[in-house]
């Protein structure tokens, strides 16, 4: 699968996406695919971790700097 920019889409690789019901960003890790979806892991405002399941066209590969 292919991010938004067309960047092929990797379990485990980081993303930014819309945070679900919200308009600010954030960033997640790829977990799982289904046939035509991409489920990530990021964590809410509480610092919880929650999933969520969207379509590759709605990420953003990023490449990981610490």
């Amino acid at each position: 699968m292919k991010d938004y920019l067309g960047t092929e889409i990797n379990l485990g690789d980081a993303v930014v996406l819309t945070r679900p019901n919200y308009r600010d960003f954030c960033r997640a890790k790829v977990i799982a695919f289904t046939p035509k979806k991409v489920r990530v892991e990021y964590k809410d405002y509480s610092k919880l971790v929650c999933t969520y399941l969207s379509e590759p066209n709605f990420l953003i590969v990023i490449k990981e700097t610490c």
